[in-house]
């Protein structure tokens, strides 16, 4: 809300709450009305251009234009290089099916918490491949828990394993069932995005998630989105999947100026990152695979990538990879 808290806290702010919103206000800890817009205008005044930002990265991840070379890695590099498409690639190689593919990433991507990714997704690729049952909704629901639990574990697909072993054991059982838009989406190969956002946060009378460990804001962004690409999925409204923000993509955003959210929790950053994305990719021609092109789900992984490889590094050494890079706003390093 960029309100004062005169209008604020005249209804506004319990209307919105009432409706089911939630409320942000980046200046709430800010008193007078006066140093608040004086706080807009100075950023207003030094605002990045966050469309062409969103251009420049989208065209050098998806034309592999990265320059790696300083980070040890092969130079000009992006979208080829993301894990989730090696791993598609040795699926195919093994004769998966786009259902067989979309329920692999429905299953490991309840795993990817605080997880090096490409090290998931390639123990994830050796596991289908020696033991393909583990990756069958129906056998899993008939396998011991221990005989998976051993498996999850000796793979190190699983890290915390009994969530885990949990999660994988009730995603399957809501894969068999057919129930709820996740299911028939795997099943068919297609779906609303919208109707998938809401599936994935559904709970029954009880309390219990239908897809545990897969609701999240990050997770389930990311799940849309590789459902779309890598399982050939045909889903309407790709268009309201947001940028799915972790501390990679939280980094390149402040880095580049493009928010000022250094100061917040990430539960409050993550809104305002994933509107300042939203607004430039509306403006922007953001190319990418086919089912994904123009929206914020093909920004996010060109994001991720430029996090990882470039700004993570960037603040040691400060070898750009991007001509996004110009834009940087760190501070410059002491020689």
């Amino acid at each position: 809300m960029h309100a004062g808290k005169a209008y604020a806290d005249y209804g506004l702010k319990d209307g919105l709450h009432q409706a089911g919103a939630k409320v942000h206000r980046p200046l709430a800890h800010m008193a007078g009305i006066g140093a608040q817009c004086a706080w807009y205008a100075e950023r207003l005044r030094d605002m990045p251009d966050t469309t062409g930002l969103a251009e420049l990265i989208a065209d050098d991840f998806y034309n592999d234009r990265f320059d790696l070379s300083a980070r040890g890695m092969a130079s000009h590099t992006g979208w080829s290089l993301m894990p989730a498409v090696e791993v598609t690639q040795k699926l195919r190689g093994l004769g998966a099916s786009d259902r067989a593919i979309r329920v692999f990433f429905t299953l490991v991507s309840a795993m990817n918490r605080a997880r090096d990714a490409t090290q998931l997704w390639r123990a994830a690729a050796q596991l289908f491949e020696s033991h393909p049952e583990v990756f069958d909704p129906a056998c899993v629901r008939s396998m011991a828990a221990e005989e998976l639990s051993e498996l999850l574990f000796q793979s190190r697909v699983s890290r915390r394993h009994r969530p885990d072993v949990a999660a994988w054991r009730d995603i399957a059982g809501s894969l068999v069932s057919g129930v709820g838009a996740v299911s028939r989406l795997v099943d068919s190969g297609a779906g609303d995005a919208e109707d998938l956002l809401k599936d994935l946060r559904h709970r029954d009378s009880g309390g219990r998630a239908r897809y545990p460990l897969l609701k999240g804001p990050k997770i389930r962004a990311m799940w849309v989105r590789i459902m779309a690409n890598h399982g050939g999925a045909a889903i309407q409204r790709m268009e309201t999947i947001p940028v799915a923000v972790d501390v990679h993509v939280r980094r390149v955003t402040e880095n580049l100026g493009v928010t000022d959210t250094r100061d917040l929790e990430l539960e409050d950053a993550r809104p305002v990152i994933q509107d300042a994305w939203r607004t430039a990719v509306r403006a922007a021609r953001v190319g990418g695979p086919a089912r994904i092109a123009g929206t914020c789900a093909a920004l996010d992984p060109a994001l991720w990538f430029f996090g990882k490889h470039g700004c993570s590094h960037c603040q040691q050494t400060r070898v750009p990879i991007s001509r996004a890079c110009e834009n940087c706003r760190l501070p410059p390093t002491v020689p």
